[in-house]
C-alpha cells in the first residue's frame, strides 16, 4: 500500500471524527432555536440529499436491496437515535452527552453478545462492565449539579446509545451489500419516518420554524451536508486503506472533541464526576475493543 494513501486515510479519518464530535456542539446551540424533531428532519434529509446521487450511481441495476431490514434500520438507528439524540441535547450540556454516548461501543459489544450471541470473553465483559459503572457515575454527577431536567437528558441520551447498538448490529445482517449504498437507503427512509413527528412538532404542537439568523444556517448546513453527508463519504474512502483495527483508536476521538468544544467554544461546566465518569467510560470501550470491531458513533 502506497505511503500516501495510508496518510490520507488516517487524515480523513481524522477530520471525520472531528466533524463527528463536534456535532454536539452546533446541535446543543440549534435546539435552542428550532424544535428538535424538526432540526433531525431537515439534517437527515440533507444528508440523503448529499449520499443518494453516489449511491444510486453505484448500485448495481436488478440487485434488491433488503428492504425491510434497511426500514428496520432507518426506524431505530435515524429516526428514534436522532429523536433522542436531540431531545436529549435539549436538556443536557454538549460535553455530557458526548460523555454518555462515549458508550456507543461497549453497548454495541453488549447487544451483540444477548442479541446475535456472540462469545464474550471476561475480557469483553469486563470492558462493558465499566462503561456500565462509568455512565453511571456520570448520571450521578449530572443529577447532583442540575437535577431531574439533565438526568432526564442523560436518559434520552444513553437511549440514543442503546438506538445505535441495536442499528449496528442489524447493519451486520447486510454487511455484504455496499455500504456506501445502505448508508444512503437507511438514511433516506429514515428521514420519511421523521416527517410525521416533524410535521406534528411543527403544525399540531404549534411550535413552528422560527426565522435562524445566517451563522445558524451555516450550523443547518454543517449537520446535514457535512456531518451526515460528506463526512460519511471521506469515512468509507478512508476504510479501504487501513484495517478495522486502526479505526477503533480514531472513533475514541468523538467523545474528546465533543468533550473539549463544548467546554472551551460554549463554555460548559464540568463537574469533576462527569470528568471520572467519562475516563472509566473511555477505559472501559478500551478494553472491549481489544477484542471487538469498532463501533461507529453517528452523531
Amino acid at each position: 500500500m502506497p505511503a500516501s494513501s495510508q496518510t490520507r486515510s488516517m487524515l480523513g479519518l481524522l477530520l471525520t471524527m472531528t466533524v463527528w464530535g463536534s456535532t454536539f456542539m452546533v446541535t446543543k446551540e440549534l435546539v435552542a432555536l428550532w424544535p428538535p424533531y424538526s432540526l433531525a428532519l431537515v439534517r437527515v434529509s440533507l444528508g440523503a440529499l448529499v449520499l443518494l446521487p453516489l449511491a444510486v450511481s453505484r448500485h448495481p441495476r436488478g440487485t434488491r436491496l433488503p428492504w425491510s431490514t434497511i426500514w428496520l434500520m432507518g426506524l431505530v438507528g435515524v429516526a428514534l437515535y436522532y429523536i433522542t439524540f436531540n431531545l436529549g441535547m435539549v436538556h443536557v450540556s454538549a460535553s455530557q452527552g458526548a460523555l454518555v454516548q462515549a458508550s456507543i461501543p461497549a453497548m454495541t459489544a453488549l447487544v451483540a453478545v444477548l442479541w446475535l450471541r456472540e462469545r464474550a470473553s471476561g475480557v469483553r465483559w469486563l470492558g462493558i462492565a465499566m462503561s456500565v459503572v462509568g455512565v453511571l457515575i456520570v448520571f450521578s454527577g449530572s443529577a447532583a449539579d442540575d437535577g431531574a431536567s439533565s438526568m432526564f437528558g442523560n436518559m434520552l441520551m444513553f437511549g440514543g446509545v442503546v438506538c445505535w447498538a441495536l442499528y449496528t448490529v442489524l447493519a451486520k445482517r447486510i454487511a455484504g451489500f455496499d455500504s456506501l449504498v445502505i448508508t444512503a437507503a437507511v438514511t433516506g427512509t429514515g428521514a420519511v419516518l421523521l416527517l410525521p413527528v416533524a410535521g406534528y412538532e411543527v403544525i399540531v404542537a404549534g411550535k413552528g420554524l422560527p426565522p435562524l439568523p445566517p451563522m445558524s444556517w451555516l450550523g443547518v448546513l454543517y449537520l446535514g451536508g457535512v456531518a451526515s453527508g460528506l463526512a460519511y463519504l471521506i469515512y468509507n474512502a478512508s476504510l479501504r486503506h487501513l484495517d478495522a483495527s486502526a479505526v477503533g483508536v480514531y472513533t475514541n476521538l468523538i467523545p474528546i472533541v465533543g468533550v473539549l468544544t463544548g467546554v472551551i467554544v460554549l463554555g460548559e461546566p464540568l463537574s469533576m464526576r462527569a470528568i471520572v465518569g467519562g475516563l472509566v467510560v473511555m477505559l472501559g470501550v478500551w478494553i472491549t475493543s481489544r477484542s471487538d470491531r469498532p463501533a461507529l458513533s453517528a452523531a
